[in-house]
């Protein structure tokens, strides 16, 4: 049987804008031994899944550093204690980002985006009957561009490699879980 890993002693080694990163020292508890490992502390994350009254999917594209080119997502952003819960951090990014509103936002699942390094979790959202109300409120190190895609253009996206964010393609599958249209 699989067992929890005791932490022997534990050191935050860097902290950054939007994560630490932390030096574990754990003991196997199959063999005894002494390894050392490293996480990396995130806050909690959200996705939207935003749908317009016409069944169109509210997008955004964005440059990422990581991969150092354009991305196309869904709106969404990090888990902000003063938020008061995730529901609220997903309606608070869902306007910020793109300006849209929705009186109905259901969660959709959670996951741990990477349990191998990271310590947060996403939280995905489904918001029905979104409507622009506002125009967007971005961050300094944020440039957005807004658009919508009807729902029946996303798988086909999906397969051309256009729609290729991790999270992304789990908020899908999620919703197409929900709709009843995967297992």
């Amino acid at each position: 049987m699989i067992r929890d890993w005791p932490v022997i002693s534990r050191e935050q080694i860097g902290d950054f804008r939007l994560f630490s990163l932390t030096k574990k020292t754990v003991r196997s508890p199959r063999t005894g031994e002494i390894s050392e490992v490293q996480t990396l502390q995130f806050p909690d994350w959200v996705l939207i899944l935003a749908l317009t009254p016409g069944e169109n999917v509210v997008m955004v594209r964005q440059f990422r550093h990581g991969t150092e080119r354009v991305c196309v997502e869904l709106p969404g952003g990090l888990v902000d204690p003063g938020d008061g819960s995730p529901e609220l951090s997903a309606r608070r990014e869902l306007l910020e980002e793109t300006g849209y509103q929705a009186n109905t936002v259901t969660l959709l699942g959670v996951s741990c985006p990477q349990p191998a390094i990271l310590t947060n979790r996403c939280f995905f959202y489904l918001a029905r009957n979104a409507v622009r109300v506002q125009d967007q409120i971005l961050d300094a190190g944020e440039d957005i561009e807004i658009f919508e895609v009807p729902l029946n253009e996303i798988p086909a996206r999906i397969r051309n490699g256009e729609i290729d964010h991790g999270m992304v393609l789990l908020t899908f599958f999620f919703f197409w879980m929900k709709q009843g249209q995967i297992g």
